[in-house]
């Protein structure tokens, strides 16, 4: 069975699309690490040296201890190299690949969802357990593994393509989607 690609589809890169989150989901704990230092600086009680301690150990146990935990769990159905078996041949005319304004577009959409969801969830747990680094140091810590995680299976991707010969493609209908059907694609010697 192959899927049909649509006049109105774009291609996207699977393995730079799951790099691309990635990258966005370290970008996105850095800014909450700069965001958090600022909330702290304004707080009442002000910035101290003792915050970016606590801050930054807790963000370092916390990566710790969720790398090899996320990269257990995600393996086993939350990564998108889990998807490559399910990949379909593409036919049907070839259609455009997501041009350079179609990734920026995308990119920024999805990095102020990402960062506007990761500062809601940073300030809810400010909000219940307290200022003072903790929470922020988990908040960062579970999103640097994260993303972590994530880069380390765009490369598995990227391996995976250059053993089968193919090229993953994640097919959406344009302007904003990023792929909802995996497809793949042979490339010409």
């Amino acid at each position: 069975m192959s899927i049909r690609i649509g006049a109105r589809d774009l291609l996207w890169d699977y393995a730079r699309l799951a790099r691309l989150y990635a990258i966005e989901i370290i970008v996105v704990a850095l800014l909450l690490g700069v965001v958090s230092g600022i909330l702290e600086a304004t707080s009442e009680d002000g910035w101290s040296w003792t915050w970016l301690g606590v801050l930054s150990a807790i963000t370092g146990i916390t990566g710790l201890i969720f790398f090899p935990l996320l990269r257990s769990w995600l393996r086993k159905g939350g990564l998108p190299s889990i998807r490559l078996p399910d990949a379909q041949p593409a036919e049907g005319p070839r259609v455009l690949a997501a041009a350079p304004a179609d990734w920026r577009r995308f990119a920024a959409l999805s990095g102020v969802l990402l960062f506007v969801s990761a500062f809601a969830t940073l300030i809810f747990l400010v909000a219940v357990l307290g200022r003072g680094g903790t929470a922020e140091g988990v908040v960062i810590g579970v999103l640097l593994a994260w993303g972590l995680v994530t880069l380390e299976d765009g490369r598995r991707i990227q391996r995976a393509q250059q053993d089968e010969d193919r090229v993953y493609w994640a097919a959406g209908r344009r302007p904003w989607g990023a792929g909802n059907r995996l497809v793949f694609t042979i490339p010409r010697s």
